[in-house]
């Protein structure tokens, strides 16, 4: 067994004394402010009126496992977010769009379905999004009206208050390749979309840091072909186009190049910023990965490792017709059981493991003593 995997395994089996020995504790924020999808949207697209959605995220069964009700997160309880929120001893950070939350500790403007690039991109390469969802640079806007709202436009107020602030800006990108390729666009196609989506994710970065940020993080996208709703979509017959874990190579081949190049253009921002900001790649794809090829030894059932939690039909338990939330759609007895919840988003439990090999490798790298 590896190094790496003796590291692994000890994390999973230990995670209360993982987590009191957790670089996070070298790290003082007393703000989070996070960007991004429904990976971390935890419950701005429920609050856009008529806004349409694949999955349901405004009904139970989401939010069963911890909230007992749904809050507009996209499992069956917490997500990525709130468990970094935890490891920086802070409290939930509330969606933008809650009017009567409290945002003493930040806020979350992340939002289902959102895209890196802006709608204009996709009109020119002839992709029609229904309820197209505020992309980074709509998010920006947000952000921005927060501040004036917050700190009333005083320059002195965002730089204090930045001083103190974790950005999260991402996973960006998984949506830019799931409305492409979902409306008939090959692979290959959309791998010549990756400098505009990874343009479109730093320049966001930049806006951020021009406006004083010192310290952000920036997921790369999960691998896209282990993930139920392509596994299903883009299922074959011949053994050769699946690897080892069961995952469709071509689709994983494509997610790791997209982060790949994010991962070399946030590399170049950091040097460029020359010490004036922190900028750290988080490895979600490495992560997911590494949770899914130790899966019976997480708890994970071995035959349920690529099947969704809740929905139905077919080898992968999913049907896009169908999905988690529809009226008949049933969930699987014990979620703790399966990494997928929907087929495109994780469980509690995979969250909370995928959040320990993230922070764990996030908070090492952000110079915080």
């Amino acid at each position: 067994m590896a190094p790496s995997t003796y590291v692994a395994l000890f994390i999973s089996l230990f995670p209360f004394l993982y987590a009191s020995a957790s670089p996070s504790s070298l790290c003082s924020f007393k703000y989070i402010y996070q960007f991004g999808d429904s990976l971390a949207d935890t419950g701005n697209l429920i609050r856009i009126p008529g806004a349409l959605s694949t999955f349901h995220a405004d009904r139970l069964p989401y939010g069963q496992s911890f909230f007992h009700r749904p809050t507009g997160r996209y499992s069956n309880g917490r997500l990525i977010i709130d468990y970094t929120a935890a490891a920086l001893h802070l409290p939930l950070i509330p969606p933008y769009l809650d009017f009567n939350a409290s945002f003493t500790h930040g806020a979350n403007f992340a939002v289902a379905g959102a895209t890196a690039l802006d709608q204009a991109f996709f009109v020119g390469k002839n992709i029609s999004i229904p309820s197209f969802r505020p992309p980074i640079s709509g998010q920006l806007r947000w952000f921005q009206s927060h501040l004036n709202s917050t700190c009333h436009a005083r320059s002195k107020c965002v730089r204090r208050r930045f001083r103190d602030a974790f950005f999260v800006f991402g996973a960006f990108g998984g949506n830019d390749y799931y409305n492409a390729v979902f409306r008939g666009k090959s692979v290959e196609e959309v791998r010549t979309y990756v400098p505009d989506i990874v343009n479109a994710v730093i320049s966001g970065i930049k806006r951020v840091v021009g406006l004083g940020a010192k310290r952000v993080v920036v997921p790369g996208t999960y691998p896209s072909g282990c993930l139920p709703v392509y596994l299903t979509a883009f299922g074959t017959s011949d053994p050769k186009a699946y690897d080892d874990l069961g995952c469709l190579k071509k689709f994983n081949e494509y997610s790791s190049y997209y982060n790949s190049r994010l991962r070399k253009a946030v590399s170049a921002l950091g040097e460029e910023l020359s010490g004036d900001a922190v900028i750290v790649y988080a490895d979600y794809y490495g992560a997911l990965r590494s949770v899914l090829r130790r899966g019976s030894s997480l708890g994970f059932a071995k035959e349920s490792l690529l099947k969704a939690c809740c929905g139905t039909g077919g080898k992968y338990n999913f049907d896009s017709k169908k999905t988690c939330g529809s009226e008949g759609v049933p969930v699987c007895s014990n979620p703790d059981r399966f990494v997928s919840w929907d087929g495109t988003h994780l469980t509690e439990q995979a969250n909370r493991l995928v959040s320990q090999l993230v922070i764990d490798q996030v908070f090492r790298n952000m110079k915080c003593a």
